[in-house]
């Protein structure tokens, strides 16, 4: 057995014991397809309800109302009414990226907890002031979280995955690899995630949860890790091969098209003997679209979603001189285990229940007075990884982590226009 008790996890993260059991009461800002996912999540959460959201788009205020019926629900148009709300402890950032920052700069210093949906910032830039913005109004110590949202991490498999890393199954990781092979990007308001303006570009939008996987994965969960950023090199080949060749939008009437990749490899050497890879593909829908592979000195773990499988593999020797195994030893040195996840959390998003759990995990912090468990630092370095990988495609080269620090203080613009290969 692996372990994964998902009823056990469920049963925990709920009960508040001796945990105050003062309701929290959360802001929803921006009630798209994310944002509507929390609320149907927070609707499953003891000790958690919505009562407020606030969206520009009289369409996706209606969606929300649609879940939330009884009219105890304030619906605004601008968020900044929600600051000065006594009914709401805590916001939840759900908004098209490039608005993370001005969003930031106004609610960090509102006395609420906040959790910030991936990514954090479209730039190596915005993070840094935005943690600076973290330190200098929601400090360790003021008994408020700022919270990231890599739900990844909480995942059924993903997070069993990281337990066997952390614990030592594995032996010291060495290689993370990581496929995700997927439909194309969803339609949203505006169209706004075909534009790497507004994205940050593929490699950030969606990609970030894999760099923090990674990160996650070669510091075992230990918070004083710290990468080397002129040790870290990043070199990355990607294209614009399929998905929205045949678009066109007006912006401030020019026609153009969109510069999103959807496919790319994705090297990372971290400088301290691990290194990673990343095979994305945008255009390729499969039954099990992601898939998580840590190899350790001592043995190998992995994870697939969305069939929720763990596998751990501990061969009984690891010398180089070894004969083959013999037969049946495999199969012996392996076992696999499903996560069957509630229907009920499966109908409420589309990450496996991990939005319900990063959840909980968020609220149990704000109720124990306890540090995030994905915080500013951990977004900030996500993004910087996935700014290197894009520059490293739109430059044709490999590209050193340092240099995304650097070019902020040169003024260098951190991500211009993909020009298409394949056109």
């Amino acid at each position: 057995k692996l372990g994964i008790d998902l009823k056990s996890q469920m049963a925990d993260l709920s009960s508040n014991g001796e945990i105050e059991k003062r309701i929290l009461r959360a802001g929803i800002i921006g009630s798209g397809a994310m944002g509507l996912e929390h609320i149907r999540n927070i609707s499953l959460i003891d000790g958690m309800i919505v009562t407020a959201v606030a969206d520009t788009d009289e369409r996706a205020r209606q969606e929300a109302k649609d879940l939330l019926p009884g009219g105890s629900v304030a619906f605004v148009v601008d968020y900044r009414d929600m600051i000065v709300m006594d009914s709401v402890d805590i916001l939840i950032v759900a908004t098209p990226n490039n608005t993370h920052i001005d969003l930031f700069r106004n609610i960090i210093a509102s006395g609420k907890h906040i959790l910030a949906e991936k990514p954090m910032c479209t730039t190596v830039e915005d993070c840094l002031e935005t943690e600076c913005l973290v330190k200098q109004h929601m400090p360790p110590g003021s008994g408020l979280v700022f919270w990231v949202g890599m739900e990844y991490r909480f995942m059924p498999p993903i997070s069993g995955l990281l337990e066997h890393v952390d614990t030592g199954k594995i032996g010291r990781p060495i290689m993370v690899h990581i496929r995700e092979h997927r439909f194309p990007f969803l339609v949203k308001v505006g169209d706004w995630n075909r534009f790497s303006a507004a994205t940050g570009g593929t490699l950030v939008e969606k990609c970030c949860h894999f760099w923090d996987l990674m990160l996650r994965i070669i510091s075992r969960g230990d918070k004083n890790f710290e990468l080397d950023p002129d040790a870290v090199k990043v070199f990355a080949t990607g294209d614009i091969s399929v998905n929205h060749i045949n678009e066109g939008y007006e912006r401030d009437g020019v026609q153009v098209k969109p510069d999103i990749i959807d496919n790319a490899y994705v090297a990372v050497d971290f400088g301290n003997g691990m290194r990673g890879c990343l095979d994305l593909c945008m255009f390729a829908e499969e039954r099990q679209r992601e898939e998580i592979l840590v190899v350790g000195d001592k043995g190998k773990v992995t994870a697939t979603a969305p069939d929720c499988t763990l596998t751990l593999h501990t061969p009984q020797e690891t010398q180089p001189s070894r004969v083959p195994p013999p037969p049946g030893q495999y199969e012996s040195n392996t076992v696999s285990e499903v996560t069957h996840v509630p229907e009920a959390l499966l109908d409420a998003g589309f990450h496996e229940g991990a939005t319900y759990f990063e959840l909980t995990a968020f609220t149990k912090a704000i109720r124990d007075s306890a540090l995030p468990t994905v915080d500013a630092h951990d977004g900030t370095a996500a993004v910087a990884l996935g700014v290197a990988a894009e520059r490293s495609i739109r430059e044709g080269r490999l590209v050193i982590l340092n240099e995304v620090y650097e070019s902020i203080k040169s003024g260098i613009t951190p991500l211009e226009p993909m020009a298409l290969v394949s056109q």
